[in-house]
Order: structure tokens, then C-alpha cells, then sequence
């Protein structure tokens, strides 16, 4: 558990930072023990639930593969559903972050909403079978493994929000929304320390499923009820009917630039249906999954949705996405939040991002050419930008990898700095930025600033290094 400290804030369209001090010690037996994830360390309880919303039907993608008819449609043959192309989007799933009213929510059960804590891998027996899918294990005896070993880590892991609890009326103006974009090989419900934390400080963190084959597995529940899933593609399994032989793809970026229009839709299609739920469109008839039992009448005129007011935010190919987004004519963000961004994929990078970037990255990231790929892409960024990079860090720091799994495992993988430290050190960031405020970063942090990376780490693991950009 973790005894924080906070300075209470004022949200709204420009909320300050607050002062933030956690005495939250990482377990050497991560949350094996526990089955609980920190608490969060800002002035609000959070509140969390699934909302799965139809949209208008497209199919994306030129594609194909056999596993996609996971589910036969009414009125198709089974031929005809496995040759389709592509893949076909009609709903879109997230889970919501957002500061609550207990005082408001006290008297319901669990059962209604409310209860505190979160399961964090709702999913196992899919997403374990995801993961072997992934890594390309067909050994049934290994696969059995897996999942035992997995149920062993997370089963019972609660994350500490509480279940479709009340949206608390914020002090002035509105809450501020975020959109989170997930990596590959992740899910929405990969980063919920990070979107709790910032849901805590006074923001609604919109996480996105991207049923886009990046996950292990993923659940689409129709508007008609039926469901089907969309499990990890790997572009070796699959071929583009619309090429001849010789020029079918021979590396996976064909495979990312269909799926990155895929989040892309995914995104905006997120932002459109909080609008509506927000701003008291009518929608009852429409609703999906949790989202039933919601009173969206009580969020009506709570957060901010308009034009030119959201942030974008995205970790590994989800920092692709917001960053395709940012200079994407459907959106117009206020800034981004790029950790860790992918930009091989989106290159060659000739747009202009007219908004404020800010990347926070992994020692790991910033050793690999994709950091190179950021400094080049920051000169096409017109508004304020600021790169930063957290020494002992690895890629999968910015997840709630570290702080489940036993510290020797971090420790395999290369990372030196403290697990939740990087994640303190991140929000901390964030924080300033918000506040409008980036000189305060380097005053509050130990920052060292560089106008080329070293190959050797500079100062202390957990240590923030700032890059001069031209």
C-alpha cells in the first residue's frame, strides 16, 4: 500500500500541479503476495468502468486471414466470412478513469457499483492463449504451463479503482479528458497505474481496446448481441489478396500501417461517444456491456470534449498513434504524450504536428535508432516540445509490468531504476507539463540536460535526462 500526500487542486482547463510525496515501497515479490497494486498518489478517489459502444460499421485493412472468422456472421457462408479482408470494426471498447464521489456512491453494493477494487486480468484462459500465440508456442504442455503460472501471478490482482462509482462534480470548469493508446502486445487494462494516477490528479483517462490484432486477445460484442474475438496477428500468417505474389509484404510494417488506421478510427470514435454521453445526446438504446447500468445524466457538462481540448496520449505503438492522430485533420488535440514512440512506423515523416508534444522515454528506447527517428520528427512540431529520458529504465516501464512481477524479473530484462520510481518520475513530469509549467521539471527533478545521448547512462538510475532539441 502506499501513504501519499497531495496538495489538493482546482481541475479544470488548466489544472495545477499537484505537490506529491509517496512512501510506497516496491515489493521484491511484486504483488504475488498483496494481489493489489498501489494506491494512487493524487487528491481524488478513482473511479473505473468498461464502456463498449457501437459505432457505424468499416472494415480496415487489405489483409487476410483465416483466424479472422473467429465467429460465422448471420446470412454469410463460412467461405465467404474467411476470405473477407481486413477487419471489421462496429464497436468500440474503453475503460474510463475518472474522479469519483464516494460520499455520492456509499450506499450501493458492490454488486450495483462502487466496490473498490478492480480485476486486472479479466480475461486469463484468452489472453494467456494470446500471449502463446504471440510467441509462437504451439507446445500444449508449455501452453498449460503458461496459464497455471499466469493464474499464479495476477490471479485476484485488483487494481485500486472503484467500480462504476459516481463521477465526482469537479471544483471549477471541467474535467480534462485524456486518450490512451496501448503498445503491441498489451491491452487498455496494461497501464492502469499510470491512468489512475492521472484520473486521481483530476483528469478522465479514456483507455482504448485496440481490437486491431496489436493484443493478445481481444472480445467484440456486436450490437446484436453476438461476439466474436480478434486475437494477435503476425503479418506472417496472412497475405494481401489484392497483391500479386511477388509483392507481398516482407516485414510486418504493411500489417502496423493497416492497424494504425485502425486506432485511428478507434480514437476518434472513443472521443465521439464520450461527447455523446457527456453532453446529453440520446444514446440509451445504443449502450453496451457496463455502460447500461451507468446514470450518464450525472456526467452531463463534466468534461471537457471540445474541439481543440483533448489530449492524446500513447505508449510504444500507441505514441505512433497519437502522433499520426496529431497531424490527422479528424483531430485537432490540445497536446500529446508520446512514451516511447514508434516512429519507424510511420515514417517517411513529412506531416506537421501543430500542437505541444511531450515524450518521456526509457534509457532502453533512447539507445535504439527509433529515439533518432523522435528528434528528427520533433523539427515538424510547431507548438512547445519536450523529449526526456529516465536512466535505468526499459520499454516496458511505462506498464504495470514492473510493479506485479518480482523485482528479479525487471532486473533480467535490464532495468536498474526503481519500478515504481519510474513511474512516480513520469506523472511528476506530467504534472508541470499540465500545469503549463516545464521549467518546474527541471527544478523538482534531478535533471541533466544533453544535446546528444551517450552511449553510457548519465547519472543515477531514475535520474531524468532532458534533451536539447534544436
Amino acid at each position: 500500500m502506499s501513504d501519499s500526500t497531495t496538495q489538493r487542486q482546482a481541475p479544470g482547463s488548466t489544472p495545477q500541479a499537484p505537490k506529491v510525496s509517496s512512501t510506497y515501497t516496491h515489493s521484491k515479490l511484486g504483488t504475488i503476495w498483496s494481489r493489489q497494486m498501489p494506491e494512487y498518489s493524487g487528491s481524488y478517489p478513482v473511479g473505473a468502468m468498461d464502456v463498449e459502444f457501437p459505432i457505424e460499421p468499416q472494415t480496415i485493412g487489405s489483409f487476410r486471414h483465416r483466424k479472422l472468422a473467429n465467429k460465422q456472421k448471420k446470412g454469410t457462408s463460412s467461405e465467404e466470412n474467411i476470405t473477407t479482408a481486413g477487419i471489421e470494426i462496429d464497436t468500440v471498447l474503453f475503460t474510463l478513469f475518472y474522479p469519483c464521489d464516494l460520499d455520492q456512491g456509499q450506499n450501493r453494493t458492490q454488486n450495483e457499483g462502487g466496490g473498490k477494487g478492480t480485476v486486472w486480468f479479466p480475461r486469463p484462459s484468452s489472453t494467456v492463449k494470446g500471449f502463446m500465440n504471440m510467441a509462437g508456442v504451439e507446445n500444449s504442455l508449455i501452453r498449460s504451463l503458461a496459464y497455471v503460472g499466469a493464474l499464479t501471478a495476477v490471479h485476484g490482482l485488483k487494481f485500486p479503482a472503484h467500480q462504476r462509482a459516481p463521477i465526482r462534480t469537479p471544483p471549477s470548469g471541467k474535467w480534462p479528458l485524456i486518450i490512451f493508446s496501448h503498445g503491441v502486445g498489451c491491452s487498455r487494462l496494461m497501464y492502469t497505474h499510470i491512468c489512475g494516477e492521472l484520473a486521481s490528479r483530476g483528469y478522465v483517462v479514456a483507455a482504448v481496446e485496440h481490437r486491431d490484432g496489436t493484443g493478445p486477445s481481444a472480445k467484440i460484442t456486436s450490437e446484436d448481441g453476438q461476439e466474436r474475438d480478434i486475437d494477435f496477428l503476425r503479418w506472417t500468417d496472412l497475405d494481401w489478396p489484392d497483391r500479386p505474389e511477388d509483392q507481398q509484404p516482407k516485414d510486418d510494417n504493411t500489417l502496423r500501417h493497416d492497424q494504425l488506421k485502425i486506432r485511428l478510427v478507434e480514437m476518434q470514435s472513443t472521443l465521439d461517444v464520450i461527447a455523446k454521453l457527456t453532453t446529453g445526446a440520446e444514446c440509451a438504446k445504443s449502450r453496451l456491456m457496463a455502460s447500461r447500468t451507468v446514470d450518464w445524466s450525472a456526467w452531463k457538462g463534466l468534461v471537457e470534449v471540445e474541439e481543440g481540448s483533448v489530449c492524446l496520449a500513447g505508449h510504444s505503438f500507441g505514441g505512433t498513434a497519437v502522433i499520426a492522430a496529431a497531424a490527422d485533420p479528424r483531430f485537432s488535440p490540445s497536446s500529446i504524450i508520446a512514451l516511447d514512440p514508434a516512429v519507424e512506423r510511420i515514417e517517411p515523416w513529412s506531416a506537421t504536428i501543430p500542437c505541444p508534444l511531450i515524450s518521456i522515454n526509457s534509457e532502453e528506447f533512447s539507445h535504439d535508432q527509433d529515439y533518432e527517428r523522435l528528434l528528427r520528427l520533433c523539427e515538424t512540431v510547431k507548438g512547445d516540445k519536450h523529449v526526456y529520458v529516465i536512466a535505468g529504465s526499459t520499454h516496458p516501464s511505462f506498464s504495470d509490468v514492473f510493479l506485479i512481477t518480482p523485482g528479479f524479473v525487471g532486473g533480467w530484462t535490464g532495468l536498474s531504476a526503481p519500478p515504481y520510481g519510474v513511474i512516480l518520475i513520469t506523472l511528476k513530469v506530467l504534472d508541470t507539463y499540465f500545469a503549463k509549467s516545464p521549467k518546474a521539471v527541471m527544478e523538482s527533478l534531478s535533471t541533466t540536460s544533453v544535446d546528444t545521448m551517450p552511449a553510457k547512462p548519465v547519472g543515477r538510475p531514475g535520474d531524468l535526462i532532458h534533451q536539447n532539441l534544436v
